[in-house]
């Protein structure tokens, strides 16, 4: 090594003087330069290290919204995002874009050299910024860090960027960023969202033709738009027809064959796949006052999984249901965590596509019947030796309810079973509870007194006030379906509801107990009871959650305009609603067993996945049918009180209030049929 020093030096040596110090300097220039190249490299390399790659993922100032098993729904906003894998993606799209792009892409190192000689000349002769010659992978790290601007400072991170995710990532998985992160217009950023907003399919299933469109649209998505500029973007698609023929990606004559084709779309403006739940999640992200971006990403507390049941669910449920107007039917289901408040499941609509209003969140209807436990829970909160008390077991005068009209008897409708007949005697608040009795509510109401029995339903904060008549005992006032599924959950929760519904974050204040626990335990039991009607075995059945000690219960409007059932265990509450957007009867047979439960069986089964948290086993239906009813006492027995309006409502004279004047117990009566008014 020394001896080759000294030839060296020998031969500098014997160079002329001007030689010598042109070859020094040349030397110390090259010495200099490689200096100031290992700290540029020095100095970018660390700036490239300072960026966070789960950027890729997720668009600049977006945050993603991921489902509660951590799989992506979509943005929070309104930029449309379909994720998929490179094994989704037909190899036609992948060779277009990459024909169109990066050539190179699977041989170079994050930059092409070619690319950016090319590119450099280009900027040379024109004084000025032109070109970029970007590859694949420093669009997708320009796209995914935000780096804007047209300068040498931003060009040579954005290298440095390239070459960092080609170390960190395979080619497969850069290439699968890019497509589900890259601009496509009208909103939709990734080629899964663009494949369904213009073409109207899976991005699997586009043809030849459709993966030049969107390929050739890549680099300006707004003056290539199909939707807007058709003529551009059909000569666009032909270039990238070329260019693949050229690069080897497909024959002459199919590029060819392709170009002969009219560009055929299929724009479809409701593309969202996860519908209800992101559009629920994105109202949920305003509401709360989040920016986009801060934070990065947000978990939901639905599944996408039983998202995507539960639109199967509906639709089958409302294809078969017996209905007058099966069109215009619609649906809704809630499921509850019955302590955290967090919404678990939701189903808005029979599809989003054709109704994007959600009515599982935004709905009010009226309850009908369904009101029923949470009447009786606050009755027994009011007061508690209500358990003990008797009812009379007969008809009622329709001015003490008002429905529907203030003539006539009140009908019977809330029984889904065998049609009711009145014994004349009496009937205990749990057993009328359980039977779903119209008058004998009523009756309790007054006894209780509408005032109070209003105040404490009021706990239950329902935003819509309840009626001054006592017809809100019934469900005649229309209630937002959240709310009343929330109310439910209080009789799961010994009286205390669950935390606010929630999708995103969870609210750190704890409800207020609503009901006396001993109130809601009554309540509860009469429900677990309940489930054994003959009428729900069926459902139960078919979906394993027979004789599991789960409590429910089914009502409807008495007009039957709508279905209700709502079912719950230790650990959630599950309601559904079937009816239509406007006032319009469902069917004259409708019942809650035939119009409500199956769904939720099936709902209420998939969240469980068939193993409820039921309840120790009640008393079962048998034995509070069985329970012998007392006789109607004689008048001035202290244990039957008057029927005394607590409101200023009309209220008519009940008939039905003391025996005969021979003092004997009335007939069986018979009970009016479901109207109101006979």
């Amino acid at each position: 090594m020394l001896g080759l020093f000294h030839v060296f030096r020998s031969l500098y040596l014997r160079l002329p003087r001007w030689l010598r110090r042109l070859v020094g300097f040349c030397a110390v220039v090259c010495l200099v330069a490689a200096f100031s190249l290992a700290l540029v490299w020095h100095h970018y390399t660390g700036v490239a290290a300072t960026f966070d790659m789960s950027a890729l993922k997720r668009g600049q100032n977006e945050t993603l919204i991921v489902d509660a098993k951590g799989e992506l729904v979509g943005s929070a906003s309104e930029i449309e995002r379909e994720l998929v894998t490179i094994e989704d993606v037909p190899i036609s799209l992948t060779d277009a874009i990459i024909a169109t792009e990066d050539a190179r892409f699977y041989t170079h190192p994050g930059y092409d050299l070619v690319g950016l000689t090319r590119a450099a000349v280009k900027n040379f002769s024109s004084k000025g910024i032109r070109q970029g010659g970007s590859t694949i992978t420093q669009q997708l790290a320009r796209n995914a860090f935000g780096l804007q601007g047209r300068n040498y400072e931003r060009k040579i991170t954005e290298i440095f960027l390239a070459m960092r995710i080609e170390r960190e990532r395979t080619k497969e998985q850069i290439l699968t960023d890019y497509m589900n992160r890259i601009y496509l217009g009208n909103g939709c950023s990734g080629v899964g969202a663009a494949a369904r907003c213009y073409f109207g399919k899976d991005v699997k299933d586009i043809t030849l033709v459709e993966s030049a469109t969107l390929a050739g649209i890549i680099k300006a998505p707004v003056a290539f738009s199909p939707i807007t500029q058709t003529a551009l973007a059909k000569q666009k698609r032909d270039l990238t027809l070329q260019r693949m023929a050229e690069t080897g990606k497909i024959t002459e004559a199919e590029a060819t064959a392709a170009k002969a084709q009219p560009l055929t779309l299929r724009h479809d403006k409701t593309r969202v796949r996860t519908g209800y739940m992101l559009a629920a999640a994105r109202a949920e992200f305003q509401r709360l006052g989040l920016q986009p971006g801060n934070p990065p990403e947000m978990t939901m507390t639905l599944r996408l999984k039983w998202q995507h049941q539960l639109d199967a669910l509906m639709r089958k449920h409302l294809e078969r249901l017996p209905a007058d107007d099966a069109t215009t039917m619609q649906g809704a289901v809630i499921v509850l965590d019955n302590r955290s408040g967090a919404i678990l499941a939701m189903q808005g609509g029979r599809d989003f596509t054709t109704s994007p209003f959600n009515r599982a969140l935004d709905g009010v209807r009226p309850p009908g019947t369904a009101f029923l436990p949470l009447v009786y829970a606050a009755a027994l909160t009011t007061q508690p030796d209500l358990t003990d008390a008797s009812q009379i077991d007969g008809p009622l005068d329709n001015r003490q309810a008002m429905i529907g009209g203030l003539v006539g008897t009140l009908g019977e409708w809330g029984a889904d079973g065998e049609p009711v007949t009145y014994t004349g005697g009496t009937i205990t608040p749990m057993q009328a509870l359980l039977e779903g009795r119209t008058a004998a509510t009523v009756r309790l109401s007054y006894q209780v007194g509408l005032d109070p029995l209003r105040a404490a339903l009021n706990r239950c904060n329902f935003t819509t006030p309840l009626r001054t008549e006592a017809a809100f005992t019934l469900g005649q006032t229309p209630l937002r379906l959240i709310e009343l599924a929330r109310a439910f959950t209080a009789l799961a929760n010994d009286g205390r509801m669950c935390s606010a519904p929630h999708l995103l974050l969870a609210p750190t204040v704890r409800s207020a107990e609503v009901f006396a626990p001993a109130a809601a335990a009554h309540v509860r039991d009469t429900l677990v009871s309940s489930m054994e009607r003959p009428e729900f075995r069926k459902p139960l059945l078919e979906h394993g959650l027979a004789n599991k000690s789960i409590a429910g219960f089914g009502g409807i409007t008495y007009d039957r305009t709508d279905a209700w059932f709502v079912g719950f265990d230790r650990a959630v509450t599950c309601l559904v609603w079937i009816g239509h957007d406007k006032d319009a009867l469902i069917s004259s047979k409708t019942t809650a067993a035939t119009a409500a439960l199956p769904l939720w069986a099936a709902v209420f089964q998939m969240v469980t996945e068939g193993k409820p948290q039921g309840w120790d086993a009640k008393p079962g239906l048998s034995q509070f049918l069985a329970a012998p009813l007392r006789a109607l006492p004689v008048d001035g027995d202290p244990r039957i009180l008057s029927v005394t309006p607590m409101a200023s409502v009309v209220v008519g004279k009940d008939p039905y209030q003391s025996t005969n004047a021979s003092g004997a117990v009335p007939k069986a009566l018979p009970v009016p049929k479901a109207d109101a008014r006979r």
